[in-house]
């Protein structure tokens, strides 16, 4: 599964740097075995940052794909770079990507991704006024480029429990 995650995942970053460099139309939709519509890249996600991150994403799995030995289900570095490779791509294609035999309903929870180039208020990723059962998952994905003085990024609130 691990191996067709890395190969999912690069093909879908080799398609959206295609229609970065202008190899392919951005607005061509890309249909893609085993979803169920064809993705589009929305074209105000590429920021230079992001292109930078999957570009970067792209060479370390192209690493993996030439020596599959190397994929390992323990190996916490290819599991970051997937994991925010897969984040970016599905900002990019405005929607959650699942693939194998992954479901929607596989990925509970709730996800917040959120990102500003200079922040001088405050940036929540998550406030929960009532519980979250104990399948409950939450993740924040923030970024900051400056917190000014007058800045505050914070990732969750809670009064209650998670889990």
């Amino acid at each position: 599964m691990l191996t067709e995650a890395v190969r999912f995942l690069f093909d879908r970053a080799s398609a959206v740097l295609d229609r970065r460099t202008g190899r392919a139309s951005v607005e061509e939709p890309e249909q893609v075995p085993g979803q169920t519509e064809p993705l589009l890249v929305r074209a105000s996600a590429l920021t230079d940052e992001r292109v930078a991150r999957i570009t970067g994403a792209h060479g370390a799995l192209r690493v993996y794909l030439s020596r599959p030995a190397f994929i390992q289900g323990d190996d916490t570095e290819l599991r970051k770079v997937l994991g925010r490779l897969r984040r970016d791509l599905e900002e990019v294609y405005g929607r959650r990507l699942p693939f194998g035999d992954e479901k929607e309903a596989d990925r509970p929870g709730v996800e917040v991704s959120q990102r500003a180039d200079s922040l001088h208020g405050k940036q929540l990723g998550m406030r929960v006024g009532r519980d979250i059962t104990e399948r409950g998952r939450a993740r924040v994905d923030q970024e900051a480029g400056t917190i000014e003085e007058t800045g505050e990024q914070v990732g969750i609130e809670v009064e209650g429990t998670i889990g």
